[in-house]
C-alpha cells in the first residue's frame, strides 16, 4: 500500500515563522507602550484639571471682598503661586484676580458711574513638565459682588509696553511692587495683545516699582530717586484716587557686538648666524664651520659644489614678504649664491620673483611675492669652487616680513550707552548701561547688550586703526563686529573714521590743524586716520578729501584724551 510522506518544517520555515512572530509582537509592544503613554497623559492632564477645578471652587467660595492674592491687585489671602505633587509630578498652580471694567456702563472715562472696578475675573492656571514639554489647564471665571458695584477708593494702572519702534509688544513680563503699603503688593503679569496691563483697584500711593522684561530682550523700569539719582527718569508711579496713571515701556531683542583687540602690523626678521644648525633644514656637501656655512671637507679636498636650505618660514597672520638679504665671504674661484623657494623646496619662478633662478649675492626686494600663492618662503644657498683648496662661505641670512594684525587678549576697555536714567543734583547724567569688562585671552569680547548708541574708552591704549569704529550703534537683534587695532596711550589721541553709504573709504587725505599745527594723514582700507600724541586744545580743524567725493571740513573743534570723530563723504 502507498503511504503519503509528510514533510516537516524545514530550517528557512523556522526563521520565516519567527521573524513574522516577531515583527508581530514588536508591532504590539510599540502599541501597548502607546496605549500606556496616552493613558499617562490622560491621567496627568486630570489631575491638573481637578487642582484647577479645586483652586476655583476655593476662590468662590470666598466672600468678594476677601477674593485677592497675596502682594496683587486687588490683594488677599490667596498666594499666588503654589506647588503640589501628585502621582510623581510636581504640579504648579497659578492665581490671576484682577477688576474688569463691564462694558454695559460704559468704561474708563465714559463710564456712567465712575467705578471701573465692575467685577473681578479669575483664573487659575495648572502648569506640569511630561517627556520635557510644559503642559497646562486654564480655567477662568467671572466674580461679580452681590450688591452694586462700589469704589475700590484707588486707581487704576495702565502700562503700555512697546519695542524699539513704538509698536505694542504682546508678552512681555510686567512686576508691579510697593513695598510701602499694607499689605505690601508684589504682583507679575503679562502684557495683552495689544501691549497693555491696565490694573483697576490699586491702592494709591506715590511708591509703584514697575519692572518690564521678556526673554530675550533688554528691561526697562523704574527707578528710585535717592541722593545720587536725585532726579530718576522714570521715577516711581503715583497712584491718584479715581484716576488713571499711565506710563510706557520700551525694550526690544538684544544685539550682539563682539570687540577684537589687535597689534599693529609689524616687521619680523627669520634670520640665522649659522651658530648652530636649528635652522638648516639640509645639507648636500655643505657643512657648518665657525658660525659660517661653506663647502665639506678640507683645503686640498673641497668638492666642487655643494648646496644648503634653511627651515621653511611660515608666519602666522602673514601680511607681506618684505627683503631677504645675505652676507658672503667669496675667495677667487669661488661663487655662493642664494634663492627663494617654496614650502616644497621649489624655486620660485621668475614670473614671481625676477632673477630668482640665477640668484642673489645681495638684498633682494619680496614685496611683489603674493602671500596668497607663497605663504611659505624659504633660503637655499649654492656654493661653487674650482680650486679644491678654497670655499666660499654665506656668514648670515635673513629673511624680512609683515606680521599682523595679531589679536592681543586680556584688554580693558569700557562701553557706555547714551540712555539715562536720571541725573544728578548738579545735572550730571546718570547713564543706563556701563559695561567695565576686558578681551579673552583671545582678543574677543562678545557683549550682549540692549539697542542704544555706545561710547568706547581704552585705558592704556590708543586705537590707530577700527573697522567699525565706535560710536557703536546697535539696532535690536543685530550682530556687529568691531576690529580695534592698539597702539601704545598717548594722553590726548583722534581716529578719524571716514566712510560712505559703502563703508569705511580708504586712501582718503585727512587734515588735522589749528594755529601752529598741521599735519595729514591717508585713511586705512578700514577709512581709519590716526593722530596721537597731540595737544589738547580747542579750535582744531579737520578737513577731509578724496578725488571724486564731497569734501567735508569741520572747524572749532575742542580735542581733548581719546576722541573717535566720524566723517562722511559721498
Amino acid at each position: 500500500m502507498y503511504r503519503k510522506a509528510h514533510r516537516g518544517m524545514s530550517l528557512m520555515d523556522v526563521i520565516i515563522g519567527t521573524a513574522l512572530m516577531l515583527i508581530i509582537f514588536t508591532a504590539l509592544t510599540g502599541l501597548l507602550r502607546s496605549s500606556i503613554q496616552v493613558s499617562a497623559l490622560a491621567k496627568d492632564r486630570s489631575i491638573a484639571t481637578t487642582l484647577a477645578e479645586s483652586q476655583m471652587e476655593y476662590l468662590r467660595s470666598l466672600s468678594y471682598d476677601s477674593v485677592g492674592t497675596v502682594g496683587g491687585i486687588p490683594s488677599g489671602s490667596v498666594p499666588q503661586t503654589s506647588t503640589t505633587t501628585q502621582n510623581g509630578i510636581l504640579f504648579t498652580v497659578r492665581t490671576f484676580i484682577d477688576y474688569k471694567d463691564d462694558p454695559a456702563d460704559g468704561t474708563g472715562a465714559a463710564d456712567t458711574n465712575g467705578i471701573t472696578t465692575d467685577y473681578k475675573e479669575l483664573k487659575v492656571t495648572v502648569s506640569y513638565l511630561l517627556s520635557g514639554s510644559t503642559k497646562s489647564v486654564d480655567l477662568v471665571s467671572n466674580y461679580a459682588p452681590l450688591s452694586l458695584e462700589t469704589t475700590t477708593n484707588g486707581g487704576t494702572l495702565k502700562i503700555n509696553v512697546v519695542n524699539a519702534t513704538g509698536s505694542a509688544l504682546s508678552g512681555a513680563s510686567v512686576r508691579i511692587q510697593n513695598t510701602v503699603l499694607s499689605p505690601t503688593i508684589d504682583l507679575t503679569t503679562f502684557s495683552d495683545s495689544d501691549g497693555i496691563v491696565f490694573l483697576p483697584g490699586a491702592p494709591t500711593s506715590t511708591q509703584y516699582q514697575i519692572t518690564v522684561t521678556k526673554a530675550g530682550y533688554s528691561s526697562a523700569q523704574t527707578y528710585l530717586r535717592d541722593s545720587t539719582n536725585q532726579n530718576p527718569t522714570p521715577g516711581y508711579l503715583t497712584v491718584v484716587k479715581n484716576q488713571t496713571t499711565t506710563a510706557t515701556f520700551a525694550i526690544d531683542v538684544l544685539a550682539t557686538l563682539n570687540i577684537h583687540t589687535y597689534t599693529p602690523i609689524a616687521t619680523s626678521t627669520f634670520s640665522d648666524t649659522f651658530s648652530s644648525g636649528t635652522s638648516i633644514a639640509s645639507f648636500n656637501n655643505t657643512v657648518l664651520t665657525t658660525d659660517a656655512l661653506q663647502l665639506s671637507g678640507s683645503p686640498g679636498s673641497y668638492p666642487p659644489a655643494g648646496s644648503a636650505a634653511s627651515s621653511p618660514i611660515q608666519p602666522t597672520y602673514l601680511a607681506g614678504w618684505l627683503s631677504a638679504t645675505a652676507t658672503t665671504t667669496i675667495p677667487a674661484g669661488t661663487a655662493a649664491k642664494y634663492h627663494i623657494v617654496d614650502g616644497a623646496g621649489t624655486l620660485l619662478p621668475d614670473t614671481a620673483l625676477p632673477g630668482n633662478a640665477s640668484g642673489f649675492t645681495g638684498t633682494v626686494d619680496l614685496t611683489g611675492v603674493s602671500t596668497t600663492t607663497y605663504p611659505i618662503l624659504a633660503l637655499s644657498a649654492d656654493l661653487t669652487t674650482s680650486s679644491a683648496s678654497s670655499t666660499p662661505q654665506v656668514n648670515d641670512w635673513s629673511l624680512s616680513y609683515l606680521r599682523g594684525p595679531v589679536p592681543i587678549g586680556s584688554i580693558p576697555f569700557t562701553l557706555t550707552g547714551a540712555k539715562t536714567i536720571g541725573s544728578t543734583g548738579v545735572g550730571a547724567p546718570i547713564y543706563k548701561t556701563t559695561v567695565v569688562t576686558s578681551t579673552a585671552a583671545s582678543g574677543v569680547a562678545p557683549l550682549t547688550l540692549e539697542w542704544d548708541s555706545y561710547g568706547l574708552s581704552l585705558p592704556g591704549y590708543d586705537a590707530v586703526e577700527a573697522c567699525n569704529a565706535p560710536s557703536y550703534v546697535l539696532s535690536p537683534g543685530s550682530v556687529n563686529d568691531a576690529s580695534l587695532i592698539l597702539a601704545s596711550s598717548t594722553t590726548n589721541m583722534l581716529l578719524v573714521s571716514v566712510s560712505t553709504s559703502a563703508g569705511g573709504l580708504s586712501g582718503a587725505t585727512v587734515t588735522l590743524s589749528r594755529t601752529g599745527y598741521t599735519k595729514t594723514v591717508t585713511t586705512t582700507a578700514c577709512g581709519s586716520a590716526y593722530f596721537g600724541g597731540i595737544t589738547s586744545s580747542s579750535g582744531y580743524t579737520i578737513s577731509v578729501s578724496k578725488s571724486g567725493y564731497t569734501t567735508f571740513s569741520a572747524s572749532s573743534i575742542t580735542l581733548s584724551g581719546h576722541t573717535f570723530y566720524a566723517a562722511s563723504l559721498e
